[in-house]
């Protein structure tokens, strides 16, 4: 599979083009097994970092990929990773220290990180970075989106405002996720990793060893015929969240996130595995957050990434404020997109218990219609039909059935302040990431003064969910009763380590922990202090 494939489009990708690895006929291993490998990897996203690993330390690998095609949600991604002390940035001439990371990810976590998370994340990130660059034909560099990316929270103690975001170091239009991948899958190949695309994993396979259980395989479909497959030192499960769970999503998050970004195929399905055989949760009312239009989602969220970034971007500009339907601002609109979500969520406990602000609009004026961040249209093309016109702000709000005084009075006194470079009820333009780094207020604070205005509906809407499974500092599956599950290992949006915990640190902060845990779960399962193998037929 040639590398440009991957670059071209994450959708796209996910619909067509083929990556299924054609497998020879089962061998014979024994009772109960069709085939064997040392460790079985079930996802392609950033559990190709495990792969990688793995291989390269001399492991027989096998990765099992549900869609017809690997990559995951990575595929559609930026392809950041957010790395606390990474040694790119070294290079690079740009400090960091274990002491600032540490205070900043403790207070990024919310309390839903344990320190042992923590301190694997920032004590094995940059050997992950090294180790990959060493085994594949990646090489890293520290990000330059929009030229410098801060850290999301970059008035924090201990963050930083360039140098933990790091990239594949290539010339490339747009998100590099599929570049990414791309580069992955070299490595793995070259290092002998077997690939099953098609092949959904169904349940666990566990053995009773010297009076104890431990996962010692996996059942997989592969067509009508389902396999059993032995895996001596372990499984890791990088199968995603459960973002494409309605009615997982309905009990565990802690508001509606009706729409996501992530893989059609995230169903959870890693998560219910490791439930099977004993596993505690965390962070499962945590999603990686962001805004989307409403209408379009609806049109296209059943793809990855179709939901699209319109949405989350246009509300960001000067000349634009997002309003619920009392007509009242709510947040700041240009916070960072992890912090955003829970702000639709405040409750009315009187009358019928309502979400106080949803539904929510943006509402953009014309300049910011010229300009080209109207519902993601260029100036001159023509807009949807879900995004309301008029050439005042009452039009507008009778059309929609906002109170129209409260919108008038929300607009004049935003713009009375905007004028004078100042947002004293939401703070906007006060953070770095609010201007991208800039730190100049003006690049997000405008008044609204010319009409024709616009309207358009916004939801809460995830990247992904980024709870499930609880591991240790060696990305082990915990238990209900906090023992390790020997032979299972966890990864990614499956396990429940998040950025660590609730929010994350900067652009990347997905991938960066879940290619660390992939890292810190191969090189476990490939140790000498990793438990005893199952025994293999004659040995």
């Amino acid at each position: 599979m040639k590398r440009r494939s991957f670059i071209t489009g994450g959708s796209a990708l996910l619909a067509g083009s083929g990556l299924g690895v054609a497998a020879a006929a089962p061998d014979a291993v024994g009772p109960g097994f069709d085939r064997e490998f040392d460790l079985v990897v079930v996802g392609s996203g950033t559990g190709l970092a495990a792969a990688l690993i793995a291989a390269s330390e001399g492991l027989s690998v096998l990765v099992l990929e549900k869609a017809g095609v690997i990559g995951g949600t990575t595929l559609v991604s930026g392809g950041v990773l957010w790395v606390p002390v990474n040694r790119v940035m070294q290079r690079e001439g740009l400090d960091d220290n274990r002491d600032d990371a540490k205070r900043y990810l403790t207070r990024l976590s919310r309390g839903q990180a344990s320190a042992e998370i923590i301190d694997a994340f920032i004590d094995n990130g940059a050997d992950m970075l090294e180790a990959v660059e060493r085994h594949s034909p990646i090489r890293w560099r520290v990000s330059r989106f929009m030229g410098r990316m801060p850290d999301y929270h970059a008035e924090w103690p201990g963050a930083m405002i360039h140098g933990r975001s790091v990239e594949t170091a290539v010339e490339a239009a747009g998100a590099l996720g599929g570049h990414l991948i791309s580069l992955l899958y070299e490595g793995c190949l070259a290092a002998g990793v077997e690939f099953w695309t098609e092949a959904p994993a169904q349940r666990l396979i566990t053995t009773e060893l010297s009076g104890s259980r431990r996962v010692s395989g996996i059942q997989v479909r592969r067509g009508t015929v389902t396999q059993n497959v032995r895996a001596h030192r372990g499984v890791i499960l990088a199968t995603g969240g459960f973002e494409r769970n309605a009615e997982m999503k309905t009990h565990f998050l802690r508001g509606p996130s009706p729409y996501t970004l992530g893989a059609p195929g995230n169903r959870g399905d890693g998560i219910h595995m490791g439930m099977a055989v004993g596993a505690d949760l965390r962070n499962m009312n945590e999603c990686w957050h962001l805004v989307v239009y409403k209408a379009l989602a609806e049109a296209q969220g059943h793809l990855a990434g179709g939901a699209g970034l319109f949405g989350q971007v246009d509300k960001t500009q000067p000349g634009a404020i997002v309003v619920n339907r009392h007509g009242e601002r709510f947040f700041n609109e240009a916070g960072s997109y992890d912090a955003s979500w829970q702000s639709f969520h405040t409750w009315e406990n009187w009358g019928d218990f309502r979400y106080r602000n949803l539904p929510a609009y943006t509402l953009s004026d014309h300049a910011l219609r010229e300009a080209g961040f109207v519902a993601g249209c260029r100036a001159g093309e023509p807009l949807p039909e879900w995004v309301l016109q008029a050439d005042t702000l009452e039009g507008l709000a009778v059309q929609a059935g906002i109170n129209a005084a409260a919108l008038q009075r929300t607009v004049e006194r935003f713009n009375r302040h905007a004028a004078q470079g100042r947002d004293p009820d939401y703070h906007r333009g006060e953070s770095l990431m609010d201007t991208l780094g800039s730190g100049d207020a003006a690049d997000t604070l405008r008044p609204l003064t010319e009409g024709p205005y616009y309207l358009a509906e916004i939801s809460p809407a995830d990247l992904g969910t980024s709870g499930g499974l609880r591991v240790n500092g060696k990305a082990q599956v915990v238990d209900v009763f906090d023992q390790p599950i020997p032979g299972l290992y966890a990864s990614g949006n499956t396990a429940g380590v998040g950025g660590p915990g609730a929010l994350y640190g900067g652009g990347g902060g997905t991938l960066g922990p879940a290619m660390t845990f992939a890292y810190i779960a191969a090189r476990h399962a490939a140790g000498a202090e990793a438990y005893s193998a199952v025994p293999r037929e004659g040995a």
